[in-house]
Order: C-alpha cells, then sequence, then structure tokens
C-alpha cells in the first residue's frame, strides 16, 4: 500500500469514526430502557410499552422490534411497522465470511445498523404470528417460509446460522397457519440438531396436528456486560461485551377449569444467538469502533487524570496546611492544652486531605468507567424471549385455563390462534427479582 493509499485509508476511517461518535449521541442506550424494562420484568408488557423510550429512533429496526414484541405478547397484532421494515429491507441481504471460516448472513439497515441473523428471522417469525392473529394465514405461512429459508440456506453447510430454539418456535408458526408437514419437518429439525428434544420427534410423529398448542415464551432477555481483558489489541479487547442470560427456566405446567394438566417441555436457551451475534462483525466495522473506542478513551482519559490530579493537589494543600496552622499553634504557646490542639488539627488535616484525594479518585475512576463502559451503549434488539416451553394436548381444553408458575399463577381466557390447532402463546419473565441498572 503506497503512503498516499494510506493515509486516504486513515483519512476515511478518521472520518466514519467521527461520524460514529456523532451519530451515538441520537441513539437509545441502556439507560433509557431503564422504566420500560423494569415494568417488562414485573411481567407487565403494556406498561413496559407506555414507558418505552421516546426520545430517538422511533421507526428503526430495532425498536420497531422491540415495540412489536411487547405488542404481541399483549396479544394485540400491531404488526404495520413489522410490514414497513421487511419491506426496506427486502434485497438487501448480503453474505460474509468470518476470520472463524463460518459463513454469516447480515442485513445492513437503513439506518446503519448491522442486523444480527436471528433478529432478521425473527421479524418475519413476528409477522408470521401477527398475520396469523389477524386471520391472514397465507400472509403467515409466507412469512414462515421466509423464516425456513434463513435457517435452511444451501450455500454453507459448515457454519450457517441454524437454531433448534427457533425451528421449534417456527413449527409452531406452522401450525398458527394450518401448515402441519411443515411443522413437521422443523420438530425434525430441532431434534436433530439437539438429540435431547425426544419430545419434538414424538410429536412429529403424529399422522395429525395436536388439538391444542401452548406456546410459553420465556425470561427477561439477555443484557450485555462489560468484558474488559488484555490482548495484543487493547481498544478491542478492553471494549469486548458478553451476554448474561437471566431467566430461571422454572417448571411449569397449565390446568383447565376440568383439571385437565399438560406439562410443556423445555426448549435450548439463546445462547448461540448472542455467540453469533459477537463474533459476525466484520473487520471494518471492528476498525471503526476501535478508533471511535480509542478516541473517546483518550479524551475521557485525560479528564479523569486530571480530575485526580486536581482533588490530589486539593488534599494535599489541606493536609499542609492543617499541619502548618497546627505547628504555628504549638510553637506561639507553650501550654499543654495549645500543643494538644495543634497536634489534634494538624493529625486530622492530613487524614482530612487523604479523604478528598481518596473520594476524588473513586469518584474519577467511577465516571470513567460508566464513560467508557460499551455494554451501556451496545445495540441490539432487547425484548426477545430467551427460551420457551411448548405443551399439546388432543384432549378437549376448557378456557380460561391457568399457567402455573413456581411463585404464581397466570390465567388465560382464550387461545391466541384459533384455526385448525388451537394455538396459545403468552411471554413471562421467569427471573428473580431484578434491578434494571
Amino acid at each position: 500500500m503506497t503512503d498516499v493509499a494510506w493515509f486516504a485509508r486513515m483519512v476515511l476511517l478518521a472520518l466514519l469514526a467521527l461520524l460514529s461518535a456523532c451519530s451515538q449521541e441520537n441513539l437509545l442506550t441502556k439507560k433509557d430502557y431503564k422504566e420500560s424494562r423494569r415494568f417488562f420484568l414485573q411481567g407487565d408488557a403494556e406498561k413496559a410499552l407506555m414507558k418505552f423510550p421516546q426520545r430517538a429512533e422511533r421507526g428503526n429496526f430495532i425498536t420497531t422490534m422491540e415495540r412489536g414484541y411487547l405488542s404481541l405478547i399483549q396479544g394485540k397484532p400491531h404488526i404495520s411497522r413489522l410490514q414497513a421494515q421487511a419491506e426496506l429491507l427486502e434485497n438487501r441481504v448480503r453474505y460474509h465470511v468470518s476470520r472463524e471460516a463460518k459463513t454469516f448472513f447480515y442485513i445492513q439497515t437503513p439506518e446503519d445498523y448491522y442486523a444480527s441473523e436471528h433478529e432478521v428471522i425473527w421479524l418475519h417469525m413476528l409477522l408470521s404470528w401477527g398475520y396469523s392473529m389477524q386471520g391472514k394465514y397465507s400472509e403467515a405461512c409466507v412469512e414462515a417460509r421466509v423464516a425456513s429459508g434463513l435457517l435452511s440456506l444451501p450455500w454453507s453447510p459448515e457454519g450457517h446460522f441454524d437454531d433448534p430454539a427457533m425451528r421449534l418456535f417456527l413449527a409452531s408458526l406452522w401450525m398458527m397457519c394450518g401448515e402441519w408437514r411443515e411443522a413437521q419437518v422443523d420438530l425434525r429439525a430441532a431434534m436433530f440438531m439437539d438429540p435431547s428434544l425426544d419430545w419434538a420427534q414424538d410429536l412429529a410423529g403424529q399422522d395429525q396436528p395436536p388439538a391444542h398448542l401452548f406456546v410459553v415464551l420465556g425470561g427477561p432477555g439477555p443484557e450485555p456486560e462489560w468484558t474488559p481483558g488484555l490482548a495484543p489489541n487493547p481498544l478491542r479487547s478492553n471494549r469486548q461485551v458478553r451476554f448474561k442470560l437471566g431467566g430461571k427456566k422454572s417448571k411449569v405446567f397449565f390446568t383447565d377449569i376440568n383439571g385437565l394438566i399438560i406439562t410443556p417441555q423445555l426448549s435450548p436457551d439463546a445462547s448461540k444467538w448472542y455467540e453469533r451475534h459477537l463474533i459476525r462483525e466484520s473487520e471494518l466495522h471492528e476498525l471503526i469502533l476501535d478508533s471511535t473506542y480509542g478516541g473517546k478513551a483518550a479524551v475521557k482519559g485525560t479528564w479523569a487524570g486530571g480530575k485526580i490530579a486536581a482533588t490530589t493537589s486539593l488534599g494535599l494543600a489541606w493536609g499542609i496546611g492543617g499541619t502548618a496552622l497546627g505547628a504555628a499553634i504549638i510553637h506561639y504557646s507553650n501550654s499543654a492544652n495549645a500543643i494538644e490542639v495543634g497536634l489534634s488539627i494538624a493529625g486530622g488535616s492530613i487524614l482530612k486531605g487523604n479523604q478528598i484525594a481518596e473520594e476524588g479518585y473513586r469518584e474519577s475512576a467511577k465516571e470513567l468507567k460508566q464513560d467508557l463502559d460499551p455494554s451501556i451503549p451496545y445495540r441490539f434488539v432487547r425484548y426477545l424471549p430467551e427460551y420457551m416451553w411448548i405443551g399439546w394436548s388432543d384432549m378437549p381444553v376448557a378456557y380460561p385455563i391457568e399457567l402455573h408458575m413456581p411463585t404464581s399463577s397466570i390465567k388465560i381466557e382464550h387461545p391466541t390462534v384459533i384455526g385448525r390447532t388451537s394455538v396459545t402463546v403468552l411471554h413471562v419473565p421467569d427471573t428473580a427479582t431484578y434491578v434494571y441498572r
């Protein structure tokens, strides 16, 4: 690479970094979701949607997905914005081979968010779910087929994205829109990927679809955590994050008003989705993030260092001044009381000076951590399940039914979709008391 080409590339990266840093000011962060997430973790999707952050990103991919999910789990198929997103993203699929030789697809949205594979597939699954709730079964099957195609891309038998939990939910969507044969295919695919799902094989073996299907979407959704480390590239290692799943995977069961008991089966969790999410970034995108993060780290580090120096100087001045005053009292007075007072002032001043310096250090370090913590502005679709329970029955089921959790129960008045198979879908946070920071 010539010097001119190298210089041009560096200028381009600097400009991209600057634009990226500026645009961050208009993007939602973890703190913006605090009130919405608080209600979501309490199982109140209606208030979670009411408190959803309003100040930015309306109509973007992430917020549209999140709002769509919150509406659907309330039984409200408000999917017009999801439809608009699907139209915007049509024909925008790109392919990328990672450094790990795994093959990924990604979609760059109009607002320059690189949607993860599982997020793109969930867009079509949410649409299928919503269409079935609206009674538009043909449209629901079309969206299910798009999701199935993305999970079955033929160009990479090794390393492409497929997932047993998503196959199980896709099978549920096929049953909603009346395609039992397609549901059987996905149930068997889930069992092929995870042999512990022998119950999926049993369900797929039925000649006819079950009369009643119950799908409980569980978990609060993962949250990113900062995991700084040491590596050859310190900027990249210091902005690493990981996703922590918060669901308890509790034992649950249904009962109807006649005492019928249905015990659903638990799916695998979503951890693989987020592992892929973290390793599929393109090299150029990482370079841009390195540049942005490095500039921010330098500015914030200088500011924090100056503040620490200032508070240390103030503490030192306080200690020196108090010591001088105490010495003066001792020098100009010969009484025992005066000497005691002078020593007390000097000692107290030194202790106070140390306290000022230590508090300044702690406060500056805390603020620096908050400013550089990459998990706070990390962009991803928050409101998605971590796992699901799936149960079924061929016996008559009398509504209302109840979902029994270890510490509570939820009454369900009617199925979500009544077709060839009666399908009931709901969401439970399934988490212990949690403080959203």
